[in-house]
């Protein structure tokens, strides 16, 4: 403790205990000097230039030892500089974590598009530049020499909030009209330790992680007592610990990664994605209705719920449209939720239990929205029974100019 005390306060200029001690005298001797002449200095009425002249001559003295005394800040400087190069940028602290956490910009979270699921398969794997956060990402708790080593445990937990803030993002921007339930439960398929564990063994990075006995990871060193649970946590938390790497290793890091998650990404909500841009055009095409002026109307974009736009387009007094379960739930494949599967039924005017289409979906509701959805495309069908409400209304409309003009 005392070497160690005594080196910080030296700071190189100092070799040892007893020139410490001479430096100590010097500068005592040359106090007192001082002060003898400038007390001889008493009777003197005006001593404003002698007395700077005195302090002068003294100088040469009294800063040469003081200096030998202070510690060295400048070579203590230099030698954090020299640290933070070995990091690779000054931005970094001495123990290789960023002096700022990088904040996604606006154009980083754009929606998804088709052009955005990948034709070539898993994309290339985003470097990541800082060499000090890269082997904390594959680097357990225990392995660590000293307290301040830094392991793939912290870079997890600030990779693990970049992942749900970036993919939240792009399943809100490219799903405009899913519940937050269902926006949910696309996330979670992305986010999962199953899917992120899948990503750590594709990019090889299972044989790169150092850890104490006790742990079975494929590839890895030592250990075999874990259980494929654990394992899989484990997988999945480093490729959190990576993310963060890549993105807390240089100041564009945030830049880089966000494309290459949304890439990644794509190719696990691609039917999603296709879906959502197949049923776009259909949605914002609304049936046309006919008013009672004779002239064509389209639902307001207010009404683009499937359902109420199936109404109107069909719909009018002595229909009734009603959507009914199609068996009992399924499993999804890809999340293991209950599948759902509704069929839409039209009865009125002549027709009795007429099948308008079905359509299924993790809820009863986004089930019966994709059955209207499935019945307005069938043109041949919507258009018949258009006909059918035009006449209805036309009827109606003759019957009450009848009962006007016998009043």
């Amino acid at each position: 403790m005392l070497k160690r005390s005594f080196e910080d306060f030296s700071a190189g200029n100092i070799s040892s205990l007893s020139d410490a001690l001479q430096h100590a005298d010097e500068l005592l001797r040359a106090a007192q000097a001082l002060k003898q002449d400038l007390e001889n200095l008493g009777g003197d009425a005006e001593p404003s230039g002698k007395i700077a002249a005195i302090l002068q001559g003294h100088r040469e003295k009294i800063l040469p030892a003081t200096r030998a005394l202070m510690p060295d800040q400048k070579s203590k400087q230099e030698n954090r500089s020299q640290k933070s190069l070995k990091l690779g940028d000054s931005h970094y602290t001495a123990n290789g974590l960023p002096e700022a956490v990088s904040v996604p910009s606006l154009e980083s979270l754009t929606r998804w598009t088709m052009h955005d699921i990948s034709r070539s398969g898993l994309p290339p794997l985003v470097p990541v530049l800082n060499p000090v956060l890269e082997q904390a990402a594959f680097t357990h708790s225990g392995m660590a020499t000293k307290h301040t080593d830094m392991s793939y445990e912290r870079l997890e937990w600030i990779g693990d909030a970049y992942i749900y803030l970036l993919s939240s993002a792009y399943i809100f921007q490219t799903f405009p009209n899913l519940s937050a339930g269902r926006c949910s439960q696309l996330r979670e398929r992305i986010v999962k330790n199953e899917t992120l564990s899948d990503y750590t063994i594709k990019y090889g990075m299972e044989t790169r992680i150092r850890y104490p006995h006790g742990f079975d990871v494929p590839g890895g060193k030592g250990g075999n007592s874990a259980n494929h649970k654990s394992r899989r946590k484990v997988l999945g938390d480093i490729f959190e610990a990576y993310v963060a790497a890549a993105i807390l290793g240089d100041p564009s890091g945030l830049s880089r990664v966000a494309p290459w998650l949304k890439t990644l990404w794509s190719a696990n909500l691609k039917d999603e994605i296709r879906k959502e841009y197949t049923d776009r055009p259909v949605i914002a095409q609304a049936p046309t209705v006919q008013g009672r002026d004779g002239t064509d109307t389209t639902p307001n974009q207010q009404d683009l719920n499937p359902k109420v736009m199936l109404l109107k387009a069909i719909g009018t007094k002595g229909v009734k449209i009603s959507y009914k379960d199609l068996g009992p739930p399924k499993r999804e494949r890809n999340s293991g939720l209950p599948w759902y599967t509704v069929g839409v039924v039209y009865d009125g005017l002549g027709e009795s239990n007429l099948d308008l289409g079905f359509g299924s979906g993790l809820s009863k509701k986004e089930a019966g929205a994709n059955a209207a959805t499935q019945a307005m495309k069938n043109k041949k069908l919507m258009t018949r029974l258009q006909k059918r409400k035009e006449d209805v209304v036309r009827a109606a409309e003759a019957s009450a100019s009848l009962d006007y003009d016998d009043k």
